[in-house]
């Protein structure tokens, strides 16, 4: 199983939003062993990360207000790169991609005052959308 990121919001009935990442980007995160392997790993950890560090034990909903705590934990790891590459078995360009796609996920939700979750499905996903402006493709 493959671990996501996607944009959340809630519309105006109250009910979950996700997203649609676009096509020209990934929503990939990495596979379900880098919730320990990686993620929360104790090299992650050791820097200090409090964000991702939450996949270890489950999924992890970043509201808006909490964008930079998820942008701050992507950066202690980018700036620790060769050691959590080192440390977690994973290389540098796998980690590297990754965190692009968590960054990616946040500008995204920065522009529609939305959160992010980072998890491995979408099996109780309410309703899905695309933002606002994009073409439906599957209008005629």
């Amino acid at each position: 199983m493959s671990i996501s990121v996607d944009v959340f919001l809630r519309n105006d009935s109250g009910n979950l939003v996700i997203l649609t990442t676009p096509p020209d980007e990934s929503d990939l995160v990495g596979h379900d062993d880098t919730r320990h392997t990686l993620w929360g790993s104790p090299a992650v950890r050791a820097l200090g990360a409090t964000v991702v560090v939450g996949l270890s034990i489950g999924d992890v909903w970043v509201d808006f207000v909490a964008l930079d705590d998820l942008v701050n934990d992507c950066e202690l790891i980018l700036k620790h790169l060769a050691d959590v590459a080192a440390a977690s078995g994973r290389g540098e360009d796998y980690i590297r991609f990754r965190i692009g796609n968590l960054r990616a996920a946040t500008e995204r939700a920065r522009a529609h005052r939305a959160g992010v979750v980072i998890w491995a499905g979408h099996g109780d996903l309410v309703y899905a959308a695309r933002p606002a402006g994009d073409a439906d493709p599957t209008a005629a």
